[in-house]
């Protein structure tokens, strides 16, 4: 076994050379360094060649106990990443196959390792060689005993902070998304209130509505508007040695021109030609890193003096300094709207040693002394304790759950005392509504559930919908009565759709797989994607008139997104053509017709011309006798302004309500749902966002 031959350090295997000193991997000539999870997956791998190493095994082996991660999809994507590293393929593997629901098994011709120390067949040492051997065997041993002894002293010494107390600090009823930065000088937070999306919203941070910068004191309070003359602007960081901000205002969401604004009062001072999608200054101020697409930079204060660090297989964002300035870490997010899914990453302030820590999650911050890093995950704030050993290393400790609860809390910034650590709370709840045309009024429908994304059975008896924030889908007559809850947590269910026989119900685990479930319950049969493909996403999902095939939105981070139609009787797979690009796929119910979403317009497609249009803005829903599409207008930079109708094909636009002073919510707040009389059905925000101050005791 190439494991216990003797100091061996390089492992040759088909065209491959591995070096466990370096993590670097040589493939006809060609070296690439492989991340920390590939690699753990390629060593447990080698240590078993031809044996089944289960995934139960590699998880404890790739992540350390306590870590909070979806363990398929991370696995998943570890195994995906390795196999494109080795050039190998899941379907004709030639290093690593899988066994399905059970793990994987490393089949690659493997040869002998290469040894630093001569085989045992050779010569006797000499005596005198043998002491020296004797004297560094020792000194190996005290070593690695000193060692194991910081290390205990370390993880000793670094007890997990426990929240004993809770205040709550604003009480203004604004809305205030959990990725906002929360900002402080000490005595003041500064925050942006408004209509908000971000990375949890699966899109680039943009406010929506009424976006505004304010302030608050850390002891609670009134908050008070700070004014800006920036467009649009978003807050990055506040400056660690002046009363300034860092901030992008006008561009777009991904490539914001960067500003300086100077408090409390005074014109913005723009920072060179940068353009970011995220900002922060180091500890000292004479430096500041950016983000720009998938690009790492730093600069000087002025934009000068640019450098850039990194390119990264995503965009990150959330970037901070370190306490002492030598290193960066970041949120590497995808569409998913699950932190879970998302990694985080670290490099050094001079651009070496970029690699992915063992949490997952987003939006984490340091202490001020530097022994705790917080972060957060859909629901709850994390710290994950480090320290540095006597050897210049980082250590870390087992990371930590801080809160749990019905709030949903996030955007940890911790005090400058390490006493406290301020956060937003956030309880998302809607009410779902409908809009009865002659009272001119909504009314609680189903009682007013916290649930959305509902749609009728084609007999009009049923409805299917998803629970908000659980997002569990369930089914119920359409008065409410003989309810039944259709899948559980972890599943992330969205988009159902009735098929026409009204006996199953197609859905979304978003981001990356499609089902079906029986209607009277049962269990989940997977349509999409097939095969292990842990990067594909899959959604907007709808069956066809007669129930032999459906149509659906698929991509990955490396080909466009398209729609496709998969035959359920051949499987067989075939994309519509013109529909790269295009997303929110929306089918009528006689098939004639789809809509689609793409580049700010919606685009009709003739499924008998098979030719596309231009059509509108916006998501529709179609009325049940595919004459109009219902969505939501809006104007002026608002979130809701009215709900019109639209006739197909020629486009005629007729107003239905008006949405002036009305928030909507849920995951998916433009989502509008029909009656089988067309009356529209709305989810309406009932969620409270507030800012809370954290006691701790160590």
């Amino acid at each position: 076994m190439v494991f216990n031959t003797r100091n061996s350090r390089i492992i040759h295997f088909g065209d491959c050379v591995l070096d466990l000193d370096t993590a670097e991997l040589r493939r006809n000539g060609t070296k690439t360094s492989l991340q920390s999870q590939p690699f753990l997956l390629l060593t447990a791998l080698l240590e078993s060649p031809g044996q089944l190493v289960t995934r139960e095994e590699l998880t404890k082996r790739l992540w350390p106990a306590g870590t909070f991660v979806d363990f398929d999809q991370s696995l998943n994507k570890a195994v995906a990443r390795l196999r494109e590293a080795l050039g190998d393929n899941a379907e004709h593997p030639l290093y690593i196959e899988t066994l399905s629901r059970r793990g994987y098994r490393f089949i690659g011709p493997m040869d002998r390792a290469e040894s630093e120390i001569d085989s045992a067949t050779e010569s006797k040492p000499h005596p005198k060689h043998l002491g020296a051997a004797r004297i560094l065997i020792a000194l190996g041993v005290t070593l690695v005993a000193l060692l194991c002894s910081g290390m205990w002293l370390i993880s000793r010494n670094i007890p997990i902070p426990k929240v004993i107390d809770s205040v709550q600090i604003t009480k203004d009823g604004q809305h205030k998304d959990v990725t906002i930065k929360l900002l402080s000088d000490g005595t003041r937070l500064y925050f942006q209130e408004g209509s908000y999306a971000g990375p949890l919203s699966t899109v680039a941070p943009v406010f929506t509505e009424n976006p505004s910068l304010v302030q608050v004191s850390t002891q609670g309070g009134e908050t008070a508007r700070i004014p800006v003359s920036l467009e649009e602007p978003l807050v990055y960081d506040f400056s660690p040695v002046r009363s300034e901000f860092l901030a992008g205002g006008g561009g777009n969401a991904l490539e914001r021109p960067l500003w300086v604004l100077p408090l409390p009062t005074g014109p913005p001072r723009r920072v060179g030609n940068i353009l970011a999608l995220d900002a922060c200054w180091s500890p000292d101020g004479n430096h500041l890193a950016y983000v720009k697409g998938n690009e790492l930079f730093v600069a000087k204060p002025d934009g000068t003096e640019i450098k850039k660090l990194a390119t990264l297989d995503e965009a990150a964002y959330w970037i901070r300094y370190s306490p002492d300035g030598t290193r960066l870490r970041f949120t590497v997010f995808t569409l998913s709207g699950q932190p879970e899914d998302w990694d985080m990453m670290e490099i050094g302030a001079d651009g070496r040693g970029l690699h992915r820590l063992p949490i997952h999650g987003c939006c984490g911050k340091w202490s001020a002394d530097g022994k705790y890093y917080f972060y957060q995950t859909s629901r709850d704030v994390w710290v994950l304790p480090e320290r540095r050993t006597f050897l210049g290393g980082i250590e870390f400790g087992s990371p930590a759950q801080l809160t749990t609860g019905p709030i949903r809390f996030g955007a940890p910034t911790p005090g400058i005392d390490g006493k406290e650590l301020f956060v937003v709370g956030n309880q998302p709840r809607i009410e779902l509504v409908r809009y009865d045309g002659k009272l001119k009024q909504f009314l609680p429908f189903l009682g007013g559930i916290s649930a959305g994304e509902l749609e009728v059975s084609p007999d009009g008896k049923w409805v299917t919908y998803t629970t908000f924030p659980e997002c569990n889908l369930w089914r119920s007559k359409i008065d409410g009565s003989e309810r039944l809850q259709l899948t559980f947590s972890p599943v992330n269910a969205h988009e159902p759709r009735w098929s026409p026989d009204g006996k199953q119900i197609l859905f979304t685990d978003v981001p990356r797989r499609m089902f079906t479930v029986p209607a009277n319950g049962g269990s989940l049969q997977q349509v999409m994607p097939k095969g292990e493909l842990p990067t594909t996403e899959v959604g907007a999902g709808f069956w066809m008139p007669d129930g032999n095939s459906m149509v659906f939105v698929m991509g990955t981070d490396k080909t466009p997104y398209a729609i496709y139609r998969l035959s359920l009787k051949t499987q067989e797979l075939s994309k519509i053509p013109g529909s790269d690009d295009l997303l929110a796929s929306r089918l009528s119910p006689d098939g004639r017709y789809m809509t689609a979403h793409g580049q700010n317009k919606t685009k009709l497609y003739d499924f008998q011309s098979q030719k596309w249009s231009d059509f509108s803005d916006g998501i529709p829903a179609w009325s049940h006798d595919s004459k109009f599409v219902y969505l939501h207008r809006k104007h002026g930079g608002q979130q809701s302004a009215e709900v019109v109708r639209i006739r197909v094909p020629n486009g005629k636009v007729e107003h239905v309500l008006d949405l002036k002073g009305i928030t909507l919510g849920g995951y998916w707040p433009d989502w509008v749902s029909l009656l089988p009389d067309n009356s529209p059905l709305l989810m309406l925000d009932k969620s409270t966002q507030e800012i809370y101050r954290l006691q701790f005791q160590h």
